[in-house]
């Protein structure tokens, strides 16, 4: 009997333990993309893998360079805001996540550039009006945080896809 009463115990527990472990699943949400036109960049510049699509005049790479570095002295400061264009998904979000979240002396470092690509151009006005074209690039880099935190120095090395928009005056 003894044994019985043990043995269905034992069940129960594991019937128990079974269905509280079902009901811990998350369901994993995707990012929205703000727009079908900047997905369709992205996967263009994909396909790409650091040439410009065809017809489209590459942005130089120095100039690539230069605004990603840009970018990055920024992180963690009051001016990244600034670096974030207003079709960002959530900007404020992202800036409040960054101020509460991220130790305040982090900083970015970038190791390299990887690949750079024009996957877009079009005509488009400037804030007084001129003519100017707007280019979309899709940047791949590799970077490093780094901060000190209780457990001394820390480094988290990582890639990210960046898409920057270019106004440039036409040649």
């Amino acid at each position: 009997m003894r044994k019985t009463f043990a043995t269905l115990l034992v069940f129960s527990f594991l019937l128990a333990a079974r269905s509280a472990g079902a009901q811990g699943f998350r369901f994993i949400q995707p990012i929205a993309v703000p727009d079908a036109q900047l997905r369709q960049a992205i996967e263009q510049g994909q396909r790409l893998r650091g040439a410009a699509a065809p017809g489209l005049r590459q942005v130089p790479r120095e100039v690539v360079e230069e605004a990603v570095k840009k970018i990055y002295a920024a992180y963690n400061t009051p001016e990244f805001r600034q670096y974030l264009s207003e079709r960002f998904y959530d900007a404020e979000r992202l800036v409040e996540a960054v101020n509460q979240k991220v130790p305040r002396e982090a900083k970015l470092r970038l190791i390299s550039i990887n690949s750079a690509q024009t996957v877009s151009q079009q005509p488009a006005k400037d804030e007084q009006g001129r003519e100017v074209s707007e280019s979309q690039v899709l940047v791949v880099v590799r970077a490093q945080m780094e901060f000190t935190n209780a457990q001394g120095f820390q480094r988290r090395e990582g890639e990210s896809e960046l898409l920057l928009q270019f106004r440039e005056t036409p040649p």
